[in-house]
């Protein structure tokens, strides 16, 4: 049976095309194995025949049911949503129509056992995409395989370097982080094969290095992998950076904020499965708007932090200056004030933490201990640069208590939960090197006291605004779109005039 794929599919492949800054064929490899890692796949088997020049996948996920198959197959229905896996549905095959004769799908499932030839017909001066069910099968068990004859003998899906080189640079967490996926219940140990032989991570000595688990919570439980490396010699530029990914597929590589000394012999991985709600619908990239974007940017600051500790560790970054003067408080204090104010830079820039602690009261009546009581006037261990902050509190009484000192003796206490509320922490470094007035490294803004403007404003005695201005323009970089920034840069300082 013939069936038509729909819609004006040219101009649709070319949209798509767009969004890839690499060529048609990695985007094939690349969606086609994000597709087989959503089916939940434990293997991912590619096989290539320079000589007759195929392609194959084939993975021992879930499989198609109908109604996926024939999404598979539809240009205007096959779109996953934000939030939902890491690729398209059928968008690495749509895509291998351009470079391909034909294309020879099976897909197995619980309930579903199918088959079809896909390519373009002619009709008239126009081709078209058209697919036929096929009657034979062969897939020995549940999951997908795609046959990609291709068109040109050196395409880069016939080239062994080429696939290994495409596999490392978007799916490495997948050969180094199985532990962590079997630790949070995500992947089983997944298999992945070219042309029958196990791929496996670069053996690159390292000098440096570490890896660990970041938790949060009172259960500690993990929810993301980092791992840091130095290395002795310069890295390959696909390597050079921190890879952010999600569910084994690497969204992005950069410098987490920090400058670093060294940069081409420093990489790094830090896979957090909970960003795929986060991505944008193209999947190439992490929203930074709305509740995704705040989910994001909190990540990112502690990301932020655990690098630039590691950093500090093998002296490749200068530490930030210790505790701020008397002015850079008073800058604290109005910033914080400001943000306070201002709802759309506290998804940024605000939050809260619950803790409950025992705080000495003369109606308390219950039981405690000395740990209880040292910690009424603490902050989180999570917050670095805490005691320098100005800190709103709120305290709702839970229940009586009371706090036991060393000696036996017992105060009457409140147990209480208090909420805590903060703004970015300010530091000023003498950067010469750096071209930027400010800018954020995790919560702390840090402002360039080597600029030129800062000399001038000192010298004119405005330095009291250029600080304030500094502070807007390194928190507001967060802010994605241009037209926002300026909305927000406004109302900051709208809110700076009446404090």
């Amino acid at each position: 049976m013939k069936h038509y794929s729909g819609i004006d599919y040219e101009h649709f492949l070319d949209d798509i095309r767009d969004m890839y800054p690499f060529s048609v064929e990695e985007a094939v490899l690349v969606e086609l194995v994000a597709n087989a890692l959503d089916a939940k796949t434990s293997l991912i088997d590619i096989r290539y025949d320079p000589a007759e020049n195929i392609f194959h996948l084939i993975d021992n996920g879930h499989g198609m049911d109908p109604k996926g198959f024939e999404m598979y197959h539809n240009f205007s229905t096959s779109f996953k949503r934000k939030g939902q896996g890491i690729g398209f549905a059928g968008l690495g095959a749509k895509l291998a129509l351009r470079i391909s004769e034909r294309i020879v799908t099976e897909t197995r499932s619980k309930k579903f056992w199918g088959a079809s030839e896909w390519k373009f017909e002619r009709r008239k001066k126009t081709a078209h995409p058209v697919w036929f069910d096929l009657q034979e099968r062969t897939l020995p068990h549940e999951g997908t395989r795609v046959t990609i004859y291709l068109k040109q003998k050196s395409s880069l899906l016939a080239s062994g370097a080429e696939l290994t080189r495409i596999m490392l640079t978007h799916y490495l967490p997948l050969l180094v982080a199985k532990e962590f996926y079997q630790s949070v219940r995500i992947y089983r140990p997944i298999t992945v094969l070219l042309n029958g032989e196990l791929l496996r991570a670069p053996e690159l000595k390292s000098e440096k290095e570490k890896q660990f688990l970041l938790r949060r919570g009172r259960s500690r439980k993990p929810y993301a992998l980092a791992r840091f490396e130095l290395h002795g010699a310069p890295l390959p530029d696909s390597m050079q950076g921190i890879a952010i990914s999600t569910f084994g597929k690497i969204i992005r590589r950069d410098w987490l904020k920090q400058h670093v000394k060294e940069f081409e012999r420093i990489t790094g991985i830090i896979e957090v499965p909970e960003l795929v709600e986060c991505l944008t619908t193209s999947k190439s990239d992490f929203r930074k708007e709305g509740t995704a974007g705040a989910k994001y940017y909190r990540f990112s600051k502690a990301a932020q932090q655990e690098f630039r500790r590691w950093l500090e560790e093998i002296n490749l970054l200068d530490p930030t200056q210790g505790s701020p003067d008397r002015d850079t408080q008073r800058l604290q204090r109005v910033v914080n004030h400001i943000v306070a104010g201002m709802p759309d830079l506290q998804q940024f820039f605000g939050f809260r933490q619950e803790r409950e602690v025992l705080v000495h009261s003369a109606q308390g009546n219950g039981q405690g201990d000395a740990e209880d009581a040292s910690s009424a006037g603490e902050l989180s261990a999570h917050d670095s640069s805490a005691e320098s902050r100005n800190e709103a509190e709120t305290e709702h009484t839970k229940e009586r208590g009371g706090i036991t000192l060393e000696d036996g003796t017992e105060l009457p206490a409140e147990r209480r939960v208090r909420m805590t509320k903060f703004g970015p922490a300010i530091r000023h470094v003498h950067a010469s090197e750096r071209a930027d007035i400010s800018w954020m490294e995790g919560e702390t803004v840090l402002i360039n006291t080597a600029h030129p403007t800062y000399h001038k404003a000192e010298e004119k005695k405005v330095l009291e605004y250029h600080n304030l201005f500094a502070v807007a323009l390194a928190m507001l970089r967060e802010v994605p779109s241009a037209q926002e920034k300026l909305a927000l840069l406004e109302q900051f300082m709208s809110q700076w005039g009446r404090v």
